[in-house]
């Protein structure tokens, strides 16, 4: 669904390897964006069809990948949580469904790091207090009830992304703004601590690694710091991150 910068690099990824790619898309495309040419693109907003269109476009497919929604950075009026839920949950509540009708084998979410952060650490008590990593937790219970022998079910927990595309303004512009605003300073100020990010590239390697070796009941694959080789196959695999499923 969709092609962000991380989609077009994943679809290269499948055409290599000797996939089909098709894909719902908002038009327009950006100009001069490296999208496959081998990839078959419907225009429109997957949103708005109906559910005899959402299912022409999923028969026949042996994988899904759901690669939509919105974050943090988007601005909605209270309660916040109502268009997470809108944008985040039900879309994939009712893609996951037709998938299953449709007889797709394998499903993969593209989801958020923050899920990871709020599990492993409960003390924090994340949910209650961050309406988008509720939303990111109760995506993933969502995509985790579709899963059985017969359609496997991965949930990506993505950290930060990094890439650019021709005709797209990159998401990071905004940090680098922040940071010349200390220019005419004798010193940069910045947070300590750190965090995990990935490239474009790596990502795309990932998503086609799920969507080619998911099955059976949910797992989640977190990507951070290293990588479970035994779960991708090694020529689709980067050489830096971390990716575990189960």
């Amino acid at each position: 669904m969709a092609v962000p910068v991380c989609w077009a690099a994943a679809a290269q990824i499948f055409i290599d390897r000797g996939h089909h790619v098709k894909t719902i898309a908002l038009p327009p495309l950006p100009e001069g964006a490296p999208i496959p040419k081998e990839m078959e693109i419907e225009f429109g907003n997957f949103l708005e069809l109906s559910d005899e269109q959402l299912e022409a476009a999923m028969t026949g497919m042996d994988a899904f990948v759901y690669a939509a929604g919105v974050d943090e950075r988007v601005e909605f009026p209270a309660p916040v949580y109502d268009a997470y839920k809108k944008y985040n949950i039900d879309p994939v509540d009712r893609c996951l469904a037709m998938a299953k009708k449709c007889g797709v084998k394998r499903c993969v979410v593209l989801g958020s790091y923050f899920s990871w952060l709020a599990k492993t650490h409960p003390e924090m008590d994340l949910c209650a207090k961050h309406p988008y990593i509720r939303s990111r937790i109760d995506q993933e219970k969502v995509a985790a009830k579709y899963a059985d022998e017969n359609m496997g079910v991965g949930v990506l927990e993505l950290p930060y992304i990094f890439g650019t595309q021709p005709g797209r303004r990159p998401v990071w512009v905004i940090l680098i703004e922040q940071l010349q605003r200390f220019e005419k300073l004798p010193f940069t100020m910045y947070p300590a601590g750190g965090t995990a990010m990935l490239t474009v590239r790596q990502v795309g390697e990932c998503i086609v690694g799920a969507a080619e070796q998911v099955q059976g009941l949910p797992c989640l694959w977190h990507l951070l710091l290293q990588y479970a080789l035994e779960r991708v196959p090694e020529d689709c695999l980067p050489c830096h991150g971390w990716y575990s499923g189960s």
